[in-house]
């Protein structure tokens, strides 16, 4: 990704902490053979074989350059994994905090990569607690979801590399699961400066896809709210989306009106039947998080919203090795 560095907020003749992550590739989905024009951006070949490497990888190199030694952040345990990666080739010490009922491969992947790895009893809200709280106690640098700045930009370069791969061409439709919903707001960010530039002629709509279980911003937007109310006992497999008050709630849900976007709700059995679904028939192993995504697409085509014609980029943002207990 580090070949986009003119977009993203480093020093000139910067050296990123890096490993390898970014120029995942863009393929065609043959799981939807009434659909002529899905593609999949495959996040799982990333190092730790999720999208948050993009932010970490960036986040961690600013904060080198800013001197930080030490950090922490919530996590429902993809973003512990790749920050846990990048700190320890940076040299940086890095402290995770995670809901008590995280997939326990991340939990221990965390660990394993020199993280030191704090369970904590409820949801990733009451992890986020934990961590700020440490992070006052200590000073250590908070590098949760929207605390830090650095984490967005990262996950923005998932636009520039699809319209490029597009021959500088956007989608009609980017179908994006939302947990924190980082990646959506850098993802629109970079499509409005894309088009700024005259890069690209039109920008796409966003489709953002939650579970029933947890679904505060498909909630939120529907009903034509500016901000995002709590939503009460989160159940979902889809641990990843399992976000009861996203921080960007409001970014969020600004990006899709200005996209033009949708938002809609997926139920856990259709999560689990995308991840089949698109394993046998695509040989894509997605946790369920980025399954929600898939989920999404046979809804929007028999609800007539998409048709043969558009162009829709699903974002597969997580591997399903680390969560084969729920196949």
């Amino acid at each position: 990704m580090w070949k986009f560095h003119m977009f993203l907020p480093v020093r000139n003749g910067t050296i990123p902490v890096s490993a390898g992550e970014g120029d995942t590739p863009l393929r065609p989905v043959r799981s939807y053979p009434r659909l002529r024009n899905v593609w999949v951006k495959d996040e799982t070949r990333n190092p730790t074989g999720t999208f948050k490497d993009r932010g970490a990888s960036l986040a961690v190199t600013r904060l080198s350059q800013l001197r930080v030694r030490k950090l922490v952040l919530a996590s429902e345990g993809n973003a512990g994994c790749s920050f846990a990666l990048y700190s320890q080739m940076s040299g940086i010490r890095c402290r995770v905090y995670l809901p008590n009922d995280a997939n326990m491969k991340k939990v221990e992947l965390s660990g394993k990569l020199g993280a030191k790895v704090t369970e904590v009893e409820g949801t990733i809200s009451d992890a986020g607690r934990e961590a700020a709280k440490t992070a006052k106690r200590t000073g250590e640098y908070n590098a949760s979801t929207f605390v830090t700045p650095f984490r967005h930009d990262g996950k923005g370069t998932m636009a520039l590399e699809i319209c490029e791969q597009l021959g500088w061409e956007s989608p009609d439709y980017i179908v994006y699961p939302v947990g924190g919903g980082v990646g959506l707001v850098g993802m629109w960010k970079m499509f409005k400066i894309l088009q700024r530039l005259g890069w690209i002629r039109e920008r796409p709509r966003i489709i953002a896809v939650q579970p029933k279980g947890c679904s505060p911003i498909v909630d939120a937007y529907n009903k034509g709210r500016t901000d995002v109310a709590e939503w009460k006992s989160p159940n979902t497999i889809a641990k990843g989306l399992k976000i009861p008050k996203p921080l960007a709630g409001r970014w969020i849900l600004e990006s899709l009106r200005e996209s033009r976007g949708l938002a809609l709700k997926v139920s856990d059995r259709e999560i689990h039947n995308a991840m089949f679904n698109v394993a046998k028939r695509d040989g894509l192993l997605v946790e369920p998080s980025s399954a929600a995504g898939f989920a999404a697409i046979l809804k929007l085509h028999e609800t007539g919203t998409i048709d043969r014609k558009d162009s829709l980029v699903v974002i597969a943002t997580g591997s399903g090795l680390k969560t084969l207990e729920q196949f």
